[in-house]
């Protein structure tokens, strides 16, 4: 029997993951910068893009817009006319930069956003841009065009380490600066601490930021070579995520097994080639100094990654010195959101979204609904996350729409979604299948917190009344939930909504207002 210590840990643990999830949820921050940079890799691809196509993009945004110019405008480029456009300054810096600069920037507002101090943010900011150089570097040696597809990758790959600091600073720090324990013991301890490491929460903030399917698997997966290279799409870029993931979570601390596992994975893919790891970790160093380089606005700290490696693979880490040096107030101007393309992005999704709607509820048609279904359902099995699926329908909604009017049935069915709407999260699903018959899909849902979300709903909608003077009644639903264990197979959505429809009827076979549940 766990002994009271050990119970209060498991307490502890549960508080911090719900509090995790909790703060995802609650993010405002969902940068343009984002959109600003997937469009900037999609241009990369495009052998036929223009400086003028990114300074489209890049003038999306105003706070990147400011950055681009200050830094064409610096005393880095000398020149003597000052540059007034985006389009001056593209032309100027390059292509490649620019998109460097685009992806570097998305874990600005982030940082801003959980109220990280200069010191804090500093921290975390060097350890991305030194994992995101070197995926970048490590694909370019095989495939250039990935090469940008990579350095996101990188940079995204630790994002949640500093939204799991925001909550626990004390205990995450003593992971962090323990460089007596390896990369993988961190993670198991992360998973004490919070139910859940940062690969797992990193995902689910990859999916809040809606990032695309590749992105979500490199930071879900990064830690994991073969799941990286069999999922990845490129397995370049999964490569490249991989070793990425090899360098430390903080570059002040070594570990010595980590440093042994860095350099004997070099050696080895780099067997039989002209590269090695001294080249590539050279390559590294010269354009993580080129990047602080623009972002310092100084000059370019000292070339020490390969002795440092060679130090880290030879010593014990408490006595290795910084990988790279301090990042002066870099994360002090942080990216704010844009507007512009923001809205450009949401109009679009309007006119998408319009087509997937019920006129009447405002909630997803049926064929939206499978639609979305299919998708979530596929994710839950490839990142193994439990669910669950519900069905609902009106309780008596036959007598009710023929003796009091189909503009009396009408409202119901608006009521009872709109309380749905509010009792689910985010990123649940919700559909009218038809008549008055509904289906919930709750994503990354246990079941525990699945009954409550229906219970909600059912107290909800019996405390409306429908109606005016006279002519008002209460409703009431029954509900069927069918709880999905987390499995690495994809369930059908309408197998899975048939079990919960035979559940539904069983509720209204005992009395209705209430919800039957099943685990499977």
């Amino acid at each position: 029997m766990p002994s009271r210590i050990q119970q209060a840990d498991v307490l502890v643990a549960a508080d911090l993951e719900q509090k995790v999830r909790n703060r995802i949820t609650s993010l405002s921050y969902l940068p343009t910068t984002i959109a600003v940079a997937m469009k900037s890799v999609e241009l990369g691809k495009d052998p036929d893009a223009e400086p003028a196509d990114y300074a489209r993009i890049i003038e999306a945004d105003s706070s990147l817009s400011s950055k681009v110019l200050a830094l064409a405008n610096s005393p880095w480029f000398g020149i003597r006319n000052k540059v007034t456009t985006v389009k001056m300054a593209v032309n100027l810096l390059g292509l490649g930069t620019v998109r460097t600069m685009a992806i570097s920037y998305c874990v600005a507002g982030l940082h801003n956003e959980l109220k990280l101090a200069p010191e804090e943010s500093r921290m975390f900011w060097e350890s991305a841009l030194c994992k995101a150089v070197a995926a970048k570097q490590f694909a370019h040696m095989y495939d250039e065009k990935t090469a940008d597809e990579a350095f996101i990758g990188g940079m995204f790959q630790d994002f949640a380490i500093p939204v799991m600091y925001s909550l626990a600073k004390e205990e995450v720090t003593a992971i962090l600066q323990d460089g007596t324990i390896s990369s993988q013991i961190q993670i198991q301890r992360e998973r004490e601490l919070f139910h859940l490491d940062h690969s797992e929460i990193g995902r689910i903030l990859a999916q809040k930021l809606e990032l695309p399917d590749c992105f979500v698997d490199a930071v879900a997966f990064h830690h994991n070579h073969d799941q990286l290279t069999d999922l990845m799409e490129n397995e370049v870029v999964g490569e490249a995520v991989y070793v990425a993931s090899l360098f430390p979570h903080v570059l002040n601390v070594w570990n010595q097994t980590d440093a042994e596992t860095v350099c004997a994975y070099l050696d080895e893919r780099f067997a039989n080639t002209e590269n090695s790891s001294a080249g590539f970790l050279e390559a590294v160093q010269k354009e993580s100094n080129s990047i602080y380089r623009y972002f310092e606005n100084s000059e370019a700290p000292a070339n020490r990654l390969p002795e440092l490696m060679v130090e880290a693979a030879r010593e014990q880490a408490d006595n290795t010195t910084h990988l790279v040096r301090t990042v002066q107030q870099l994360m002090q101007e942080a990216a704010s959101m844009g507007l512009e393309m923001h809205q450009l992005i949401q109009n679009q999704n309007q006119l998408e979204d319009k087509a997937s709607r019920d006129p009447l509820t405002g909630v997803l048609n049926r064929d939206g609904f499978f639609s979305r279904a299919d998708e979530l359902l596929t994710k839950a099995a490839r990142y193994q996350l439990p669910m669950a699926i519900i069905y609902a329908d009106i309780d008596k909604f036959k007598p009710i729409n023929d003796t009091l009017g189909h503009e009396f049935g009408d409202r119901a069915l608006k009521a009872v979604a709109s309380h749905m709407s509010e009792c689910v999260r985010q990123h649940d699903l919700i559909g009218r299948l038809g008549g008055d018959e509904f289906a919930l899909l709750l994503y990354d849902c246990k079941e525990p917190e699945a009954r409550q979300i229906a219970r909600k709903i059912l107290d909800a909608v019996a405390a409306q009344v429908i109606g005016r003077g006279k002519r008002n009644l209460r409703i009431t639903t029954s509900m069927g939930l069918l709880a999905v264990q987390p499995s690495d197979e994809v369930r059908p959505c309408d197998l899975l909504l048939r079990v919960a429809d035979k559940l539904m009827y069983r509720a209204k076979q005992a009395g209705g207002n209430r919800t039957e549940c099943r685990v499977v």
